[in-house]
């Protein structure tokens, strides 16, 4: 039985690149199993004309989770400096955490990547 195909961008119902599983979707998946009890476990796609849209998204995402971790790096090193404990270093490790939770807010997944047909675009064959 073939699962429906839904495009995460517009909604609807269609083929298009499938969507990498990652810790993010297998933790809303196992949330909708197990606590909201409503699975759909539609197969993830990206249709064709959203491409452009989900392409911003993910690159904005991308750029969005360097710059928080970056943050976090920067204000948990100014915290160790200046608290000298251990307590100040759990701190850092906390803010660092809590930053990259924040960039998960503007989160969009990869795409599963062909790794043949991906050599075959680069090299112009």
């Amino acid at each position: 039985m073939k699962k429906e195909s839904r495009c995460i961008i517009c909604g609807k119902e269609t083929d298009g690149l499938e969507v990498k599983p990652d810790y993010v979707i297998g933790a809303m998946r196992w949330f909708k199993r197990n606590i909201t009890h409503n699975e759909k476990n539609y197969r993830l796609v990206v249709c064709k004309e959203d491409y452009p849209k989900y392409k911003k998204a993910r690159d904005s995402y991308n750029s969005k989770t360097i710059s928080y971790v970056i943050i976090g790096v920067i204000f948990a090193a100014l915290l160790i400096i200046t608290g000298r404990s251990l307590g100040a270093a759990a701190a850092g490790i906390g803010i660092i955490i809590l930053m990259y939770l924040l960039s998960l807010l503007s989160y969009m997944p990869g795409l599963k990547v062909d790794s043949k047909k991906a050599k075959a675009g680069k090299t112009g064959a």
